[in-house]
């Protein structure tokens, strides 16, 4: 086996990308580049009638869009391809005709209604619910002559069931074990040549020298079949990390919510892929020993301190409200001009001032589509829209406090920046006021709401004639209201 870190995502173009598969992705491509690795992309699309229309393209477009970016795939090539399943067909009946010559497996015609049959007879008995066996004792004669026929049958692996435990040392779990007579002979291959999921998989991985698996722990049994698969073929075996599953903090189950969370989804909520990636590092995985404080990570530090070692064994638990805290954290850090390439501006008359004014509301945002409030402070006010503005501005003393700002605003000719708190401060002293009772009535007179920017900045971005407008509207708003 290579001695240089190989680790893939193998995906199925079934459905949407959800955060569990994106997670798996993740922490597969930070392990291979922590150690200096490669990391590989493998397309399995051996399962014709599952596949859906596009899902490949989404696959690519979700992992590119993460950053995520391989180093051998489909799409890239590379030394061990093909990289889609559907393409490596001749390969996998190479191998099967190798175990059939070491009569390591036989075909099995049992139809749905005998294996139902064999089922229902276990479980009255207590028995494990594995196959019965009933076909591996027929004669190579007949199985070809039943075959030539063209009856249906599947190919099964033997496993001895008197042999020792099957044991995998597993990175995150430790050593677990399988007992042989709980598997049953398994099917690798159909009669038609698609071999099903666990033989192409561990096939593929042996001859792409993959040296590291990662994937849920709910494909530890499908593992103990691979491993005997890897051992009958002379296959050197990877070493497996089985992740922790992903459950909902609220106690539902995150199965059910996959398509909300589908990667797609959750960008088109306005998460920023830095946020994601840092909340998925996060669900099962901790940083060991550093001087790092906190849970705010870069993709790059995380590559840095990425061990599968340190991976937990204990289920992860999702949690809306880390991933907004988390993306926030990251979209703070974007220059308000990042952030306008990211949300572009809806209205030509606000270009100019777009840039700027997301940085008004930068602060207060938990993802990009929190930043849309802007535009209720870009446009005129419509006061009977906000209740709590209503009510502030039928507050005795708000229209007087308001007509006095005006007339203030009009006889200083200094930058609007500087006027209005000028402004502002004057109509205080005057009326013996302070505090909200000031600034409430001037805040819900130029933004529509008694919660929003800060004045200053904004009646720059807007400009003198904006802000005056908006006091003159106010006043008669508060006018109409006696």
């Amino acid at each position: 086996m290579s001695q240089i870190v190989r680790t893939r995502f193998a995906p199925s173009p079934t459905g949407f990308m959800h955060l569990g598969n994106a997670r798996t992705a993740l922490f597969s491509y930070l392990y291979a580049k922590h150690c200096g690795g490669r990391f590989l992309l493998r397309i399995e699309d051996t399962d014709v009638e599952r596949l859906v229309e596009g899902a490949e393209a989404a696959i690519y477009r979700d992992l590119k869009w993460l950053g995520l970016n391989w180093d051998e795939g489909p799409d890239v090539g590379g030394p061990v391809g093909p990289y889609r399943c559907s393409e490596r067909s001749h390969v996998y009946q190479e191998y099967l005709k190798k175990l059939q010559k070491a009569a390591r497996v036989y075909r099995c015609f049992a139809a749905p209604e005998e294996l139902e049959q064999d089922r229902k007879l276990q479980l009255s008995q207590g028995k494990p619910l594995k196959y019965s066996g009933r076909y591996r004792d027929l004669s190579e004669a007949e199985s070809q002559k039943r075959a030539d026929s063209g009856e249906k049958f599947v190919w099964r692996m033997f496993v001895d069931e008197k042999s020792a435990p099957i044991k995998i040392d597993d990175i995150v779990r430790d050593d677990v074990t399988m007992e042989p007579e709980v598997m049953g002979d398994f099917v690798l291959c159909r009669s038609n040549g698609v071999p099903v999921f666990l033989f192409a998989n561990a096939i593929d991985d042996a001859l792409m020298e993959i040296t590291h698996v990662t994937r849920g722990e709910d494909h530890l049994s499908n593992t103990f079949r691979q491993v005997l698969i890897f051992r009958a073929m002379g296959f050197p075996e990877p070493r497996f990390a089985h992740l922790p599953m992903i459950g909902d903090s609220d106690g539902g189950k995150f199965s059910k919510r996959a398509g909300s969370l589908s990667i797609e989804n959750l960008r088109d909520q306005g998460y920023l892929k830095e946020g994601l990636l840092n909340y998925m590092a996060l669900l099962g995985w901790a940083p060991g020993n550093t001087e790092t404080t906190g849970e705010k990570f870069t993709k790059d530090k995380l590559i840095e301190l990425f061990e599968l070692d340190r991976v937990h064994k204990a289920r992860a638990l999702f949690d809306f409200k880390k991933l907004d805290f988390l993306n926030s954290q990251h979209l703070h850090d974007k220059t308000s001009a990042e952030l306008a390439e990211m949300v572009p501006c809806p209205r030509p008359e606000w270009k100019e001032i777009w840039t700027d004014a997301l940085g008004l509301v930068k602060a207060q945002a938990s993802n990009l589509k929190d930043l849309d409030v802007i535009t209720k402070y870009l446009e005129m006010p419509a006061y009977e829209a906000s209740a709590a503005g209503i009510e502030v501005l039928r507050r005795e003393g708000s229209k007087p406090m308001l007509e006095k700002g005006l007339e203030n605003l009009r006889a200083d000719p200094s930058a609007i920046e500087t006027a209005l708190p000028e402004s502002i401060k004057k109509v205080g002293k005057e009326f013996g006021v302070k505090g909200k009772d000031l600034y409430f009535p001037f805040r819900v007179a130029l933004t529509g709401s008694d919660a929003g920017p800060e004045l200053v900045p904004l009646s720059k971005i807007l400009g003198r004639d904006a802000i005056l407008q908006r006091l003159e509207g106010a006043i008669r708003f508060a006018a109409d209201q006696k």
